[in-house]
């Protein structure tokens, strides 16, 4: 279990000497982005606590308050959170905080779909979502085992230790810490597996978007596009080859660096379907070169078919 140090911060704190949170032994913060349906709610300090946490090398995450009534508001607070991130890098997740007086009226069943219609939002717009809330709201109000199935849990309890199995824990919110004036709240990550760079903006790649990719090059290769092999997907890390995916960015006048987009693999489809002969890379032997060729190598790459 990892045990590293993390505080969370919003317009109450002002203004913080970040530098002075860094040797105070604080390089995670969480960061409130803003609440309800518009980004025009954004958090007040959230654009100078970005800039100057990242400025002194804080690895940051966020959160977004709701007041969300139901699965409509909370994918508007999805859009909202979404617009006031848009091009900045998280190291952590986004959670949603789920804790006000006024949704509890709306029963478990539809306060855990509330919950859900934001994070898979905010999934669907590259963005790693999570849950934060007490141990009160995960007993009465959502179905935590339901929620812990699928995304990270921030849990706010203040005692010796979580009573839930977390990713993250908030342990008080009279944490004292140089740079900060007056309380902060304070944290633990106990799951090291949730820190991981995402650029806000730019849709998210999985595995099996890296195994489709793999399945373009093995067909760019088969046409003489590309002259580099591929080796297959690897699961736990969905590292592939590097050489390929630079030779077809170089084909495709791309900058030859080793990200791994969305627009990436289109263009490398597209490039495909423009430049062969139907019959050539014919995989399932139906007549014609298609996305159900890509597809059936992909599922064989990924591991989920054959």
């Amino acid at each position: 279990m990892a045990n590293i140090k993390c505080l969370d911060v919003s317009e109450w704190q002002g203004t913080i000497d970040w530098k002075k949170v860094v040797s105070a032994g604080y390089s995670y913060a969480i960061l409130r982005a803003g609440f309800g349906r518009s980004d025009t709610q954004k958090d007040k300090e959230f654009e100078k606590n970005y800039t100057n946490a990242k400025a002194a090398g804080v690895k940051l995450g966020a959160y977004w308050y709701s007041y969300a009534v139901d699965k409509a508001d909370a994918i508007k607070e999805a859009k909202a959170c979404l617009s006031v991130i848009k091009g900045k890098s998280f190291e952590l997740p986004v959670f949603y905080d789920m804790e006000d007086s006024s949704m509890s009226k709306l029963g478990k069943a539809k306060l855990t779909e509330i919950a859900k219609a934001f994070c898979d939002a905010l999934i669907n717009g590259g963005v790693r979502a999570g849950v934060y809330s007490n141990p009160n709201w995960f007993n009465n109000y959502l179905d935590y085992n339901e929620l812990r199935k699928l995304y990270p849990i921030w849990l706010a309890q203040y005692y010796k230790e979580p009573q839930y199995d977390c990713d993250v824990w908030q342990y008080t919110s009279e944490g004292k810490v140089a740079g900060i004036v007056g309380n902060a709240d304070l944290n633990i990550i106990i799951n090291e597996g949730i820190i991981k760079n995402t650029v806000i903006g730019t849709p998210s790649v999985n595995n099996f978007e890296t195994a489709a990719l793999q399945s373009l090059l093995l067909l760019a290769k088969s046409l003489g596009l590309i002259t580099q092999n591929i080796t297959p997907i690897d699961n736990k890390s969905g590292k592939m080859t590097k050489a390929a995916m630079l030779q077809m960015k170089k084909y495709l006048g791309l900058k030859e660096d080793h990200s791994l987009s969305l627009d990436f693999i289109r263009k490398t489809y597209e490039a495909i379907l423009e430049k062969s002969e139907a019959s050539r890379g014919d995989y399932n032997k139906d007549g014609k070169l298609d996305i159900r060729d890509v597809t059936d190598i992909q599922k064989k790459l990924a591991g989920i078919g054959e």
